[in-house]
Protein backbone atom coordinates (compact mmCIF):
# COMPACT_ATOMS: atom_id res chain seq x y z
CA UNK A 1 0.00 0.00 0.00
CA UNK A 2 1.17 3.22 -0.54
CA UNK A 3 0.69 6.74 1.48
CA UNK A 4 -2.54 9.09 -0.28
CA UNK A 5 -1.14 12.88 -0.10
CA UNK A 6 -3.70 14.83 2.22
CA UNK A 7 -6.40 12.24 2.30
CA UNK A 8 -9.62 13.34 4.15
CA UNK A 9 -10.94 11.49 7.13
CA UNK A 10 -14.18 10.38 5.96
CA UNK A 11 -16.22 10.18 2.66
CA UNK A 12 -18.05 13.46 4.42
CA UNK A 13 -14.78 15.74 4.47
CA UNK A 14 -14.20 14.27 1.49
CA UNK A 15 -16.85 16.61 -0.16
CA UNK A 16 -16.12 19.95 1.68
CA UNK A 17 -17.56 22.66 -0.25
CA UNK A 18 -20.00 21.06 -1.96
CA UNK A 19 -23.14 22.97 -3.31
CA UNK A 20 -26.16 21.78 -0.77
CA UNK A 21 -29.42 21.07 -2.31
CA UNK A 22 -30.99 21.47 0.96
CA UNK A 23 -30.71 23.29 4.35
CA UNK A 24 -30.89 22.01 7.42
CA UNK A 25 -35.12 21.61 8.93
CA UNK A 26 -36.00 21.38 5.16
CA UNK A 27 -38.24 18.15 5.81
CA UNK A 28 -41.56 19.11 7.83
CA UNK A 29 -42.57 15.94 8.94
CA UNK A 30 -39.14 13.87 10.16
CA UNK A 31 -39.07 10.34 11.10
CA UNK A 32 -39.83 10.05 14.97
CA UNK A 33 -37.02 9.78 17.11
CA UNK A 34 -38.93 7.69 20.09
CA UNK A 35 -37.90 3.93 19.39
CA UNK A 36 -41.58 2.96 20.32
CA UNK A 37 -43.61 4.81 17.65
CA UNK A 38 -40.80 3.90 15.00
CA UNK A 39 -41.07 0.55 15.89
CA UNK A 40 -45.11 1.27 15.74
CA UNK A 41 -44.57 3.01 12.60
CA UNK A 42 -43.09 -0.29 11.31
CA UNK A 43 -45.71 -2.50 11.92
CA UNK A 44 -48.55 -0.59 10.41
CA UNK A 45 -46.29 -0.41 7.58
CA UNK A 46 -45.50 -4.26 6.92
CA UNK A 47 -49.74 -5.05 7.75
CA UNK A 48 -50.75 -2.22 4.96
CA UNK A 49 -48.28 -2.89 2.50
CA UNK A 50 -46.88 -6.07 2.96
CA UNK A 51 -49.17 -8.79 4.18
CA UNK A 52 -47.37 -12.15 4.83
CA UNK A 53 -44.76 -10.36 6.00
CA UNK A 54 -44.09 -10.39 10.08
CA UNK A 55 -41.99 -10.75 12.64
CA UNK A 56 -39.70 -9.21 15.43
CA UNK A 57 -38.35 -6.16 14.40
CA UNK A 58 -35.70 -4.48 15.69
CA UNK A 59 -34.07 -0.69 14.87
CA UNK A 60 -31.17 -1.03 12.89
CA UNK A 61 -31.06 2.66 12.35
CA UNK A 62 -32.94 5.78 12.88
CA UNK A 63 -32.58 9.14 10.83
CA UNK A 64 -33.76 12.60 10.08
CA UNK A 65 -35.24 10.84 6.61
CA UNK A 66 -35.83 7.44 6.72
CA UNK A 67 -35.38 4.38 9.36
CA UNK A 68 -34.45 1.11 8.68
CA UNK A 69 -35.33 -2.57 10.90
CA UNK A 70 -34.42 -6.08 10.66
CA UNK A 71 -37.83 -7.89 10.59
CA UNK A 72 -37.19 -11.29 11.91
CA UNK A 73 -39.63 -13.81 10.53
CA UNK A 74 -40.78 -16.37 12.63
CA UNK A 75 -41.01 -19.10 10.45
CA UNK A 76 -37.39 -19.59 9.77
CA UNK A 77 -37.44 -17.81 6.20
CA UNK A 78 -34.45 -15.38 5.84
CA UNK A 79 -34.72 -11.98 7.64
CA UNK A 80 -35.50 -8.91 5.96
CA UNK A 81 -34.52 -5.28 6.05
CA UNK A 82 -37.12 -2.97 6.28
CA UNK A 83 -36.75 0.54 4.95
CA UNK A 84 -39.01 3.61 5.93
CA UNK A 85 -38.95 7.60 4.62
CA UNK A 86 -40.42 10.21 5.40
CA UNK A 87 -40.29 11.97 2.62
CA UNK A 88 -42.57 11.02 -0.52
CA UNK A 89 -40.16 12.46 -2.84
CA UNK A 90 -36.96 10.34 -1.46
CA UNK A 91 -39.04 7.07 -1.60
CA UNK A 92 -39.69 7.54 -5.04
CA UNK A 93 -36.41 8.65 -5.96
CA UNK A 94 -34.73 5.54 -3.90
CA UNK A 95 -37.47 3.49 -5.73
CA UNK A 96 -36.18 4.95 -8.85
CA UNK A 97 -32.64 3.77 -8.26
CA UNK A 98 -33.77 0.20 -7.75
CA UNK A 99 -35.60 0.30 -10.90
CA UNK A 100 -32.55 1.76 -12.71
CA UNK A 101 -30.14 -0.80 -11.14
CA UNK A 102 -32.01 -4.02 -10.30
CA UNK A 103 -30.14 -6.68 -12.32
CA UNK A 104 -27.63 -3.60 -13.82
CA UNK A 105 -25.49 -3.55 -10.86
CA UNK A 106 -24.47 -5.54 -7.68
CA UNK A 107 -26.49 -3.78 -4.90
CA UNK A 108 -28.78 -5.23 -2.64
CA UNK A 109 -32.11 -7.09 -3.67
CA UNK A 110 -35.82 -5.14 -3.76
CA UNK A 111 -38.58 -7.82 -2.70
CA UNK A 112 -41.20 -5.13 -2.38
CA UNK A 113 -42.35 -1.45 -2.03
CA UNK A 114 -45.23 -0.24 -0.49
CA UNK A 115 -46.25 3.10 -1.90
CA UNK A 116 -48.75 3.90 1.05
CA UNK A 117 -46.18 3.66 3.79
CA UNK A 118 -43.13 4.83 1.73
CA UNK A 119 -41.43 1.48 2.59
CA UNK A 120 -39.22 -0.91 0.77
CA UNK A 121 -38.12 -4.21 1.72
CA UNK A 122 -34.94 -5.57 1.04
CA UNK A 123 -32.35 -8.60 1.00
CA UNK A 124 -30.53 -8.96 4.91
CA UNK A 125 -27.07 -8.84 4.30
CA UNK A 126 -25.46 -8.83 7.83
CA UNK A 127 -21.92 -9.64 6.69
CA UNK A 128 -19.23 -6.97 5.83
CA UNK A 129 -17.28 -7.76 2.66
CA UNK A 130 -13.21 -8.48 3.72
CA UNK A 131 -11.67 -5.54 3.73
CA UNK A 132 -8.35 -7.23 4.90
CA UNK A 133 -7.88 -8.45 1.15
CA UNK A 134 -5.86 -6.11 -1.62
CA UNK A 135 -8.50 -7.01 -3.80
CA UNK A 136 -10.95 -5.24 -2.49
CA UNK A 137 -10.44 -1.63 -3.67
CA UNK A 138 -10.44 -2.93 -7.38
CA UNK A 139 -13.80 -4.62 -6.44
CA UNK A 140 -15.25 -1.98 -5.21
CA UNK A 141 -14.08 0.73 -7.68
CA UNK A 142 -15.74 -1.99 -9.99
CA UNK A 143 -18.83 -1.96 -8.35
CA UNK A 144 -19.08 1.85 -8.43
CA UNK A 145 -18.12 1.38 -11.78
CA UNK A 146 -20.80 -0.46 -12.84
CA UNK A 147 -23.66 1.48 -10.83
CA UNK A 148 -22.52 4.35 -12.90
CA UNK A 149 -22.83 2.57 -16.06
CA UNK A 150 -26.23 1.04 -15.51
CA UNK A 151 -28.07 2.63 -17.58
CA UNK A 152 -26.10 1.52 -20.59
CA UNK A 153 -27.72 -1.42 -19.74
CA UNK A 154 -31.38 -1.27 -19.12
CA UNK A 155 -33.96 -2.98 -21.28
CA UNK A 156 -35.46 -0.88 -23.56
CA UNK A 157 -38.83 0.12 -22.03
CA UNK A 158 -36.84 0.86 -19.23
CA UNK A 159 -34.30 3.25 -21.00
CA UNK A 160 -37.16 5.30 -23.27
CA UNK A 161 -38.35 5.96 -19.99
CA UNK A 162 -35.14 7.77 -18.77
CA UNK A 163 -34.90 9.90 -21.93
CA UNK A 164 -35.45 12.77 -19.89
CA UNK A 165 -32.47 12.45 -18.15
CA UNK A 166 -29.24 10.98 -20.52
CA UNK A 167 -26.38 12.96 -21.37
CA UNK A 168 -27.94 14.57 -24.55
CA UNK A 169 -30.81 15.72 -22.54
CA UNK A 170 -28.96 17.04 -19.93
CA UNK A 171 -27.08 19.53 -21.58
CA UNK A 172 -29.68 20.19 -23.93
CA UNK A 173 -31.64 21.52 -20.15
CA UNK A 174 -31.07 24.22 -18.07
CA UNK A 175 -28.30 22.92 -15.22
CA UNK A 176 -30.16 22.17 -11.94
CA UNK A 177 -30.72 24.48 -9.03
CA UNK A 178 -27.69 22.99 -6.66
CA UNK A 179 -25.07 23.81 -9.19
CA UNK A 180 -23.34 26.82 -9.10
CA UNK A 181 -21.49 26.88 -12.25
CA UNK A 182 -23.50 25.89 -14.71
CA UNK A 183 -21.15 26.41 -17.81
CA UNK A 184 -18.48 24.33 -15.98
CA UNK A 185 -21.62 21.82 -15.54
CA UNK A 186 -21.98 21.10 -19.23
CA UNK A 187 -17.91 21.05 -19.70
CA UNK A 188 -18.72 18.11 -16.89
CA UNK A 189 -21.86 16.52 -19.25
CA UNK A 190 -19.90 17.08 -22.51
CA UNK A 191 -16.92 14.67 -21.02
CA UNK A 192 -19.33 11.99 -20.27
CA UNK A 193 -20.90 12.50 -24.15
CA UNK A 194 -16.99 11.80 -25.07
CA UNK A 195 -16.48 9.03 -22.51
CA UNK A 196 -19.84 7.27 -23.35
CA UNK A 197 -22.95 7.73 -25.46
CA UNK A 198 -25.74 10.28 -25.50
CA UNK A 199 -27.92 7.56 -24.19
CA UNK A 200 -25.96 7.70 -20.57
CA UNK A 201 -27.59 8.41 -17.44
CA UNK A 202 -25.11 10.14 -15.58
CA UNK A 203 -26.27 8.46 -12.12
CA UNK A 204 -23.92 9.40 -9.15
CA UNK A 205 -23.94 10.15 -5.29
CA UNK A 206 -23.86 6.86 -3.71
CA UNK A 207 -23.49 7.06 0.34
CA UNK A 208 -19.79 5.08 0.23
CA UNK A 209 -18.75 3.67 3.36
CA UNK A 210 -16.87 1.12 4.11
CA UNK A 211 -19.67 -0.55 6.17
CA UNK A 212 -21.77 -0.12 3.13
CA UNK A 213 -19.87 -2.89 1.17
CA UNK A 214 -21.53 -6.22 1.97
CA UNK A 215 -21.21 -10.09 1.13
CA UNK A 216 -23.78 -12.54 0.68
CA UNK A 217 -23.90 -15.83 1.89
CA UNK A 218 -22.45 -17.30 -1.23
CA UNK A 219 -19.98 -15.31 -1.49
CA UNK A 220 -20.47 -12.20 -3.59
CA UNK A 221 -19.99 -8.72 -2.80
CA UNK A 222 -22.78 -6.00 -3.04
CA UNK A 223 -23.20 -2.39 -2.71
CA UNK A 224 -26.21 -1.36 0.30
CA UNK A 225 -28.01 1.89 0.06
CA UNK A 226 -28.44 3.11 -3.00
CA UNK A 227 -30.89 5.78 -1.71
CA UNK A 228 -29.13 9.18 -2.70
CA UNK A 229 -28.61 7.60 -5.96
CA UNK A 230 -29.42 10.48 -8.61
CA UNK A 231 -29.60 11.62 -12.56
CA UNK A 232 -27.46 14.55 -13.06
CA UNK A 233 -25.17 14.18 -10.20
CA UNK A 234 -22.70 12.31 -12.12
CA UNK A 235 -20.29 9.52 -10.77
CA UNK A 236 -17.68 12.00 -10.36
CA UNK A 237 -18.88 12.82 -6.86
CA UNK A 238 -18.27 8.98 -5.90
CA UNK A 239 -14.87 8.88 -7.56
CA UNK A 240 -13.54 11.62 -5.28
CA UNK A 241 -14.98 9.98 -2.16
CA UNK A 242 -13.50 6.39 -3.29
CA UNK A 243 -9.45 7.35 -1.76
CA UNK A 244 -11.01 8.76 1.53
CA UNK A 245 -13.27 5.26 1.93
CA UNK A 246 -10.64 2.99 1.13
CA UNK A 247 -8.32 4.91 3.60
CA UNK A 248 -11.46 4.44 6.39
CA UNK A 249 -11.54 0.73 4.99
CA UNK A 250 -7.54 0.56 6.10
CA UNK A 251 -5.81 0.73 2.42
CA UNK A 252 -4.25 4.36 1.88
CA UNK A 253 -3.54 4.27 -1.74
CA UNK A 254 -2.17 7.08 -3.52
CA UNK A 255 -4.80 9.31 -5.39
CA UNK A 256 -3.42 8.64 -8.75
CA UNK A 257 -3.98 5.24 -7.81
CA UNK A 258 -7.53 5.62 -7.43
CA UNK A 259 -8.06 7.29 -10.83
CA UNK A 260 -5.96 4.19 -12.43
CA UNK A 261 -8.76 1.74 -10.33
CA UNK A 262 -11.89 3.50 -11.43
CA UNK A 263 -10.45 3.99 -15.26
CA UNK A 264 -9.80 0.15 -15.24
CA UNK A 265 -13.14 -0.07 -13.95
CA UNK A 266 -15.03 2.09 -16.49
CA UNK A 267 -13.21 0.91 -19.08
CA UNK A 268 -14.05 -2.34 -18.59
CA UNK A 269 -17.78 -0.89 -18.54
CA UNK A 270 -17.79 0.35 -22.17
CA UNK A 271 -15.75 3.95 -21.18
CA UNK A 272 -13.55 5.64 -23.49
CA UNK A 273 -12.32 7.84 -20.15
CA UNK A 274 -8.39 9.11 -20.77
CA UNK A 275 -6.53 9.77 -17.34
CA UNK A 276 -6.25 13.47 -19.06
CA UNK A 277 -10.15 13.77 -20.04
CA UNK A 278 -10.98 12.26 -16.54
CA UNK A 279 -9.16 14.82 -14.71
CA UNK A 280 -10.11 17.57 -16.56
CA UNK A 281 -13.73 16.34 -15.97
CA UNK A 282 -13.19 16.69 -12.19
CA UNK A 283 -11.77 20.42 -12.17
CA UNK A 284 -15.28 21.30 -13.91
CA UNK A 285 -17.13 19.28 -11.79
CA UNK A 286 -15.30 21.20 -8.98
CA UNK A 287 -15.77 24.48 -10.26
CA UNK A 288 -19.52 23.44 -11.09
CA UNK A 289 -20.54 22.31 -7.93
CA UNK A 290 -18.18 24.67 -5.35
CA UNK A 291 -16.42 21.39 -4.45
CA UNK A 292 -13.35 22.69 -2.27
CA UNK A 293 -10.43 19.91 -3.28
CA UNK A 294 -10.15 17.29 -5.01
CA UNK A 295 -7.68 15.55 -2.86
CA UNK A 296 -4.78 15.29 -5.34
CA UNK A 297 -7.42 13.09 -8.11
CA UNK A 298 -6.81 15.49 -10.67
CA UNK A 299 -2.67 15.60 -10.30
Amino acid sequence: MTTPTAAPATAAEALTGLARIRPAGWLATPMPTDPATLLARARQALAADHPGIDGRLTVISARYTAAVFTVHRPDGADPLVLKLHADAAAYAGESLAYALLNGTAPIARLHAEGDNSRSLLLEYLPEPADWTSPKTPALLAGHVAAVHTASLRLPGEAAQAMNGFTTAALLDAPAPAWITGPAAYREVLAAHLDAYSPHLVPLGHLDLKPEHLRRRPGGDVVLLDVESVRPDVTGLIDLITLPAVLRQAGHELAPARVLDLYLEATTAQGARWTTDSLKTALRAYAAATALESLHGLDR
